[in-house]
């Protein structure tokens, strides 16, 4: 690739943060479009060598009238919301960038368990509106220190989560389809046992045809009376229907989201209304740091791309 190499960031951001972006991003001739519409996606692409995909996604249709795009590169890890048989059909190349954020992700995860479990947020939001120790709020708070946590996947976030649960004395357990990781920071267990038995169930899995729905009303039902259910990987992991049903009945604690089916989350959902539910709006990855981390860690990848030295291969999808 001669001459300056445009990149397309497919994600509005207000200028102060364009800028910060640009900065860390040095050479690259970054392209931001002006709103998450089809039409400056449309014209965010036209002529860029690369498109960077982040929460908002790339459709196929982008993808396709891109007319110069010679790399498709993920702000992240996960590669769900790429239409990756275009890219294959294509022949255009996708990277990624695997385990940058886990340690954001991973420090948001425990936070949010700490959140769910203190009820943190309906403290805070009554503390806001004058009332001070709402009593009702007291009977079923639990401390983490001692609670016994499972985490369903367990890539470079779970491996951190893991870690971070040792301090609270937590006996950690983990399932990953590929089997037992040696010198893991938990115990291997079966899916069925941690469901049975954990007071904590965390989901660290990318989001495929296999693993869709993968907790569904049956898997909910097997997770102990009282339990949690946390998810920081993908939305469509979880029937929400049946997650939502679970929550209402009782047999689920609480539940702490940072990512749902659709996103932006509808406003109907009936979770965000719900007291014993912590969410977020997928920011698993957004910290200063993570940016610096995120943004250096692609915008090499494309240097080496441009410069015909080529991307580690732990990096590429396609």
């Amino acid at each position: 690739m001669t001459g300056p190499c445009h990149v397309a960031v497919l994600d509005p951001m207000p200028d102060a943060m364009q800028a910060k972006v640009r900065a860390i991003a040095g050479d690259l001739d970054l392209r931001f479009p002006a709103s998450p519409d089809i039409a400056d996606f449309a014209a965010t692409v036209r002529g860029a060598d690369v498109i960077v995909v982040r929460g908002l996604g790339l459709s196929e249709e982008i993808l396709r009238g891109s007319d110069a795009v010679r790399l498709v590169h993920k702000w992240g890890t996960g590669v769900d919301n790429i239409p990756l048989d275009v890219a294959r059909e294509l022949k255009v190349p996708v990277a990624r960038s695997p385990g940058v954020n886990a340690p954001t992700v991973a420090d948001l995860t425990v936070g949010m368990i700490i959140a769910a479990l203190r009820r943190i947020p309906q403290h805070d939001n009554n503390t806001r509106a004058g009332r001070w120790i709402v009593d009702s709020l007291v009977p079923g708070a639990r401390d983490l220190n001692g609670r016994s946590v499972g985490l369903i996947g367990f890539g470079a976030i779970g491996q951190l989560v893991a870690r971070r649960l040792t301090g609270f004395d937590c006996d950690v357990m983990y399932h990953r389809p590929s089997g037992r990781l040696p010198g893991a920071a938990a115990r291997f267990a079966s899916m069925a046992e941690i469901l049975e038995t954990a007071d904590i169930v965390s989901l660290h899995l990318p989001l495929t045809e296999a693993t869709r729905h993968m907790i569904g009303a049956p898997q909910l039902a097997a997770m102990k009376t009282g339990a949690m259910l946390v998810n920081t990987g993908r939305g469509g992991l979880v029937d929400e229907d049946a997650l939502i049903a679970a929550l209402r009945s009782g047999h689920l604690a609480a539940a702490a989201l940072d990512v749902f089916a659709q996103e932006p989350v509808n406003e109907d959902n009936p979770m965000l209304h719900m007291d014993n539910v912590v969410v977020l709006p997928h920011i698993g990855g957004y910290t200063e740091d993570n940016l610096h981390r995120m943004v250096s860690h692609w915008a090499e990848n494309i240097r080496r791309f441009r410069d015909g030295r080529g991307i580690d291969a732990d990096c590429i999808v396609i």
